[in-house]
């Protein structure tokens, strides 16, 4: 498997499949979240829908045209159903397959978010994160040492 063959775009209609397994490995192998097939399917057709709609764009991460990681951001908004920052960028959610991670393509769908929201005007970018900050380290952010008020995780900055 060479990783050069790896390409991030947007979410289109098409991806609905490939985007819900790959989300139901997130819930299920990551989090350890039991959730039926119908709930994850209604859950990523509403991510899919915000997308869409430019609310929360959501990049697809492919290797030979299979998905496997995306990211999901946006700018805050009171439209939005996750305002924290107003009109900060807010990295939503990342996901490498397991068997991939390690290999900078969690760097690379970060860096694609970034550049889309800096292109769209934010300033400053933040995310929450249930794990250790070494990663998010990596890649320039800094723990805040204060919690998200919505899900009470750590606040990391850039």
């Amino acid at each position: 498997m060479v990783l050069e063959n790896t390409e991030i775009r947007p979410y289109c209609n098409d991806d609905l499949r490939g985007f819900t397994d790959i989300f139901t490995s997130y819930f299920r192998n990551d989090f350890k979240i039991t959730i039926s097939d119908e709930k994850v399917k209604n859950l990523c057709s509403r991510i899919a829908q915000s997308s869409i709609s430019g609310i929360t764009p959501l990049d697809i991460l492919l290797l030979d045209g299979k998905i496997i990681g995306f990211v999901n951001y946006q700018i805050d908004t009171p439209d939005s159903d996750w305002c924290e920052r107003e009109g900060w960028g807010f990295i939503r959610e990342i996901y490498v397959d397991k068997t991939l991670r390690g290999k900078g393509l969690g760097y690379k769908l970060v860096a694609n978010a970034e550049k889309n929201l800096y292109t769209d005007g934010v300033d400053s970018i933040y995310l929450t994160s249930d794990e250790e900050g070494e990663f998010w380290e990596s890649c320039g952010y800094k723990y805040t040492g204060r919690l998200s008020e919505i899900n009470h995780h750590p606040i990391y900055e850039k």
